[in-house]
């Protein structure tokens, strides 16, 4: 799999830019987190570049949906942990650069871990985060990841759940419509091979359900809410 280089980026900025106009989103300013399982199943995936690949295509996106134009980058597995911010200028490279020399790709499936650690990176802010989570696994903390999800579903935070392969993901299916929340905070798609997917596609879905959270979070919990300091 053959990573894009800068250019090819900011092109592809341009379709996200549409992709982002189309569902009334132009102007939106949000956080972009990206959430990376290294659990042992997903070693073949940063071995071929199709991780690497994968935030090329995210990063574009994030440069239109984020002011500061990064990635907050995280990898979750039996615990989880932040990573150097992902930008245009350090993009080449970053799969191994910061994942691969860093971290053992051979954890656990632990979903729980990494929404406590977003949480709270993000607790009180004014600025909505999008997060995209990506995963090829069901977890091992099912009863945790709910609670997690029940507990904050007001904060600005909205999970979008990537599963990718040919697992069935019948929990992520169910959190989907988790019940005993306030505001629906999650979406979940599936794909099973990311390297097949159109970049457009590929935006289309992880959008689908952030226009209606981002304007019902904004009326209901943001518009009083005071501005951080």
């Amino acid at each position: 799999m053959i990573s894009l280089n800068k250019n090819q980026i900011i092109d592809l900025s341009k379709l996200a830019a549409k992709e982002l106009a189309d569902k009334n989103l132009s102007g939106v300013n949000a956080n972009v987190a990206v959430v990376l399982d290294v659990s042992k199943s997903m070693h073949p995936l940063y071995k071929d570049g199709t991780v690497q690949n994968t935030l090329d295509r995210l990063l574009a996106l994030a440069m239109k949906i984020d002011d500061d134009q990064q990635i907050d980058a995280y990898v979750f597995g039996t615990t989880a942990c932040a990573l150097n911010p992902l930008t245009l200028d350090d993009v080449e490279g970053y799969v191994e650069r910061e994942i691969v020399a860093k971290h053992k790709i051979n954890q656990a499936t632990k979903y729980a871990t990494a929404i406590e650690l977003i949480q709270k990176q993000y607790f009180g802010q004014k600025k909505p985060t999008f997060v995209i989570f990506i995963t090829d696994g069901d977890n091992s903390d099912k009863a945790e990841t709910k609670r997690w999800l029940v507990q904050i579903c007001r904060e600005p935070i909205f999970w979008q759940f990537v599963g990718i392969g040919k697992e069935e993901f019948k929990f992520l299916t169910r959190l989907d419509d988790l019940p005993g929340r306030a505001i629906d905070n999650a979406g979940f798609m599936h794909v099973n091979d990311l390297t097949q997917i159109s970049d457009s596609e590929l935006y289309s879905r992880l959008l689908g359900e952030f226009p209606q959270w981002h304007e019902e979070i904004q009326r209901r919990v943001l518009k009083q809410r005071p501005d951080s300091v």
